[in-house]
């Protein structure tokens, strides 16, 4: 298989692999459980969960009482959800067009399990303007990504990370995992290996973000990795107000503060009007 750009590699594991099985549970991070008490209110109007895979925060959010829409890249998942959680309209799509796809506007949008870092920097910011576009002003918009603090050391980009930073963290994020996902990694190691040698020439380093070929599924897929204020500066382009970033562990992380969190959330309100559409003529 040919190099790809990262949407490319990325969407055809979504698009034709099976993973209805890896995100059919119910569990809930404690972040997860705090911002759904907090933003009750918005939560329970029009709200679409984008990236929805097999339903996990879809159920809690029809639990709610709201209208509740999802849409996800996989048939699989999207058919998982039609027969699990009927009372939500699911269906296939792309957020990259989202506004396309769905054009009555959300009163919230929750994109969990770092839906948007499987897009590069430039997709990332558009992607974010589709967000903006399916919002109703002043709208919710709620997602984690993967922290790139807490994968580099505090000493700066760039530099060599230290053996006892790296075991730490995958003790961070084996903690927030079922151990038979631990073990199941460990067993596929020689997959691992095979995809980190092809993709591993795709990463993209930079003293904000960074495009990582990491260990999710055994090394197949690129993630992008933002540091806390980068994201913040980023979503003040696209029409946003960062409310809170929060921690995998519920703990505030404030501007200027570094956190050791393998990913964050970010609440953010969208301040008002919309950003111009990408597919409309300019003519």
């Amino acid at each position: 298989m040919s190099l790809q750009d990262q949407a490319s590699v990325n969407h055809r594991v979504w698009e034709t692999e099976d993973h209805v099985a890896d995100y059919s549970d119910r569990s809930l991070a404690p972040v997860e459980m705090v911002i759904l008490l907090r933003y009750r209110d918005e939560l329970s109007r029009r709200v679409l969960e984008a990236g929805c895979g097999a339903g996990r925060v879809l159920g809690y959010l029809i639990e709610l009482g709201g209208q509740v829409h999802g849409i996800d890249l996989s048939p699989a998942m999207v058919e998982f959800c039609r027969a699990s959680y009927p009372a939500a309209d699911v269906r296939v799509g792309d957020v990259s067009t989202l506004s396309r796809q769905l054009t009555e506007p959300f009163d919230a949008i929750f994109a969990p399990n770092n839906l948007i870092d499987v897009f590069d920097d430039t997709a990332r910011r558009a992607v974010l303007d589709e967000f903006n576009r399916s919002l109703v002003d002043g709208g919710l918009l709620i997602f984690s990504s993967h922290n790139l603090d807490e994968r580099e050391p505090s000493t700066g980009p760039g530099e060599p990370d230290s053996l006892p930073r790296r075991l730490a963290s995958l003790v961070v994020k084996a903690l927030h995992k079922p151990p038979a996902d631990v073990v199941q990694r460990a067993v596929r190691l020689p997959i691992a290996r095979r995809n980190r040698r092809r993709l591993a020439p795709l990463e993209v380093a930079t003293s904000e973000y960074a495009i990582v070929n990491d260990e999710t599924f055994d090394y197949s897929l690129l993630h992008y990795y933002v540091r806390r204020d980068a994201q913040e500066r980023q979503l003040a382009e696209r029409g946003f107000q960062l409310l809170e970033c929060l921690d995998a562990d519920t703990r505030a992380v404030h501007s200027g503060e570094k956190s050791a969190s393998p990913w964050l959330h970010y609440i953010a309100r969208k301040t008002g009007g919309n950003p111009p559409n990408a597919h409309d003529d300019p003519h």
